[in-house]
């Protein structure tokens, strides 16, 4: 069984597709007022509803995306895979409950943060269940984590990720709401959290056919 089955490296791939569609639509259409670098793509559906159409349609897209990709992620733990999911579903709640007259509902900046939170935290919480599953909890030096993972999911490149993830969130929280940057700190910020999801399934795939591959030569060698 592969450690990503075919649909979820296509909503992996959706996930990306959908935030530059989204992005470019933005920076081409471009109504009055509309400033990509300093202005949250939410700010879109204050526009109209061609502009609104777009936002809906790209978040929510994205959140599925997220959503199918969490399903589809086998090699990496539940509890992470689930913090994952969370993220995507925040998305849709963003999509579906979108500003009006730059008014900002409750709902929609709850979701927002929780949906970056979420997306940033997952790589790191994918550390934990494997570590509480070889050791049955944890050292004084930390949790004790196997190599036997591709290395997107070793701990270097998962708290790397994460930090760059998080970090990125913070900048955009700082920006807000009326922060010169505040739209390029969004893009930065959902650029990283959809690329790094693409980067673990393709790699994930990568080791887990190698990996099918090396046990029955392994299995040959044996006398």
């Amino acid at each position: 069984m592969p450690a990503v089955p075919w649909w979820g490296v296509l909503s992996s791939v959706a996930a990306p597709v959908l935030l530059a569609t989204g992005w470019t639509l933005a920076a081409v259409r471009r109504p009055d007022g509309y400033d990509p670098v300093a202005d949250t793509i939410s700010v879109l559906a204050s526009f109209g509803m061609v502009d609104r159409l777009i936002l809906i349609t790209c978040l929510a897209g994205l959140g599925v995306a997220h959503l199918v990709t969490a399903l589809g992620l086998r090699v990496v733990p539940l509890v992470a895979r689930a913090v994952y999911g969370l993220g995507g579903v925040a998305t849709i709640v963003v999509a579906s409950v979108p500003k009006v007259d730059s008014a900002t509902p409750p709902a929609h900046g709850i979701s927002a943060v929780v949906g970056f939170v979420a997306l940033g935290l997952w790589p790191a919480v994918a550390l934990l269940p494997r570590a509480r599953r070889q050791s049955g909890g944890t050292g004084r030096s930390g949790p004790v984590v196997p190599r036997d993972r591709p290395w997107v999911l070793r701990p270097p490149a998962a708290l790397a990720a994460t930090g760059v993830m998080l970090g990125s969130g913070l900048w955009l929280a700082l920006q807000l709401p009326d922060g010169a940057t505040a739209g390029l700190a969004e893009g930065v910020t959902s650029g990283t959290e959809g690329l790094w999801p693409l980067t673990v399934v393709l790699v994930s795939r990568r080791w887990s056919r190698h990996r099918r591959r090396a046990v029955p030569d392994a299995g040959r060698d044996t006398p």
